[in-house]
């Protein structure tokens, strides 16, 4: 009888092994969205309510940066007092150079998520990525370090 009920389960949980979506391959923390740079560009076009935060370094930003995107560099001792300044309600899509590579962008939603931020997405591959796929940026300048 045991054999009976166990089998009347098992289309169930196929089903949702095939339904439920697998987990993303960055390391954003789980309450974060990922988004690929193609649809983030589609979304910040969309969308008035959407800001790009590029929490690289002011240096990093000047050489080359994603057009319409606001710095806060996440290192900066002010970082913190720099967010409670701007819109919590606003939509923000997170990236450093590589996301999550080199970690500074889950720092930045972290924080972002303990100061009661709430639409936030991280951007998938970063500054790199964009690049890569030929989108709207800054040229960038002669002088890389």
């Amino acid at each position: 009888m045991k054999d009976k009920y166990l089998f009347s389960w098992l289309p169930i949980v196929a089903c949702l092994l095939v339904v439920l979506p697998a987990p993303a391959n960055d390391d954003a923390p789980q309450w974060v969205r990922a988004i690929e740079v193609n649809a983030a560009n589609d979304f910040i076009a969309q969308h008035d309510n959407a800001v790009i935060l590029d929490v690289r370094t002011p240096v990093e930003y000047e050489m080359s940066h994603i057009d319409g995107s606001v710095n806060v560099n996440v290192q900066d001792d002010s970082f913190e007092a720099l967010l409670e300044a701007m819109d919590p309600n606003k939509t923000y899509i997170v990236h450093c150079t590589k996301n999550p590579a080199d970690g500074r962008s889950n720092r930045a939603l972290e924080t972002m998520k303990s100061l009661g931020f709430k639409d936030l997405y991280s951007l998938e591959g970063g500054y790199i990525a964009w690049q890569d796929a030929a989108l709207p940026m800054t040229p960038p300048t002669k002088d890389k370090p």
